[in-house]
């Protein structure tokens, strides 16, 4: 997990709420210090990651079976994860199939292959890649890559929202992709972020967290179909939660989303981890691995906007 207490402490210098976070921050850390779970260094054949999944609502609406516990991520956010467990690292016996854009910033020799569906399976309406094409696309890595552990990395729930609320919502606000709208004449413009008007009330908290559950709920029904076609022992894990609205200590104001890298805390951090029954298992080996494909700076940059990171 990232430090940044010298930055911290400028800022509750200078605002009282990040003092109370920075405090919160300190304390979750004296916590749970070493308690973060290594991805890598766990039993699977097929590690299945939701992004930005909260443990309740994971826990709440999932209907798949298995030993559900709670674990402490290395990450608040998709690349804070990635450092955690991937950097610096060698897994050449894993294929990565990736819809997170993030993924461009690990070198070419950490997985045995990497899919990188940010640039092959993004959607332009919905501007994101959509959980059908990550199954698929799994699918076909496991037929590929018979000998391989699998990494499938979901965006959702992550924003944009899929569902009927969030349709609705997109429709109300004029909100394309995380934090652009449209235009008149069809061109994108800058907006405030779909948080930032959560937070603000200009958009409701209950609609907001609605849209998360039933972008959710498409997901898992994927990742249950997707589970019973692949060999071997799965387990469905998260990079980090998701702030949805929660007020974290009193008198700060409440969050939403995942983007405050000063903050710390159980809802960011925690995350589930589902292991599948099994009593299949794959051979797994090990090979050099393959040239990764890059996308050019402008695409990339363009697929993080619409995800909200930039």
């Amino acid at each position: 997990m990232e430090r940044y207490t010298f930055e911290n402490l400028k800022k509750a210098l200078r605002r009282p709420e990040y003092a109370l976070w920075e405090l919160q921050r300190i304390a979750f850390d004296l916590r749970h210090s070493g308690d973060a779970i290594d991805v890598m260094e766990q039993d699977w054949d097929n590690l299945i990651l939701l992004d930005a999944c909260r443990y309740d609502r994971f826990e709440a609406q999932n209907t798949m079976s298995g030993d559900l516990s709670a674990v402490v991520s290395h990450g608040g956010r998709s690349w804070e994860f990635m450092q955690g467990n991937f950097v610096g690292e060698q897994f050449h016996d894993t294929v990565y199939v990736t819809a997170n854009p993030h993924t461009e910033k690990l070198s070419d020799d950490v997985f045995h292959a990497v899919w990188p569906l940010y640039l092959d399976a993004w959607d332009d309406d919905h501007e994101t890649v959509l959980p059908e094409d990550v199954a698929d696309a799994v699918l076909e890595a496991h037929r590929q890559y018979p000998d391989k552990r699998i990494i499938a990395h979901f965006m959702q729930p992550h924003r944009p929202y899929l569902g009927e609320t969030a349709k609705s919502l997109q429709e109300a606000y004029e909100i394309r992709g995380f934090n652009r709208n449209i235009a008149e004449t069809g061109a994108r413009t800058d907006q405030p972020s779909f948080a930032t008007l959560v937070e603000r009330g200009e958009i409701p908290i209950d609609e907001a967290r609605q849209a998360y559950r039933e972008t959710l709920d498409i997901v898992l029904e994927h990742v249950s179909s997707l589970t019973d076609k692949l060999f071997g022992k799965t387990v469905i894990s998260a990079d980090h939660g998701e702030m949805l609205g929660d007020q974290l200590t009193p008198l700060t104001n409440p969050k939403f989303g995942h983007s405050h890298k000063y903050l710390r805390n159980r809802t960011l951090y925690v995350v589930p981890w589902l292991e599948l029954p099994t009593d299949k298992r794959r051979e797994v080996t090990s090979d050099d691995p393959i040239a990764v494909e890059r996308g050019d700076s402008s695409t990339v940059e363009d697929r993080l906007r619409s995800l909200g990171y930039k």
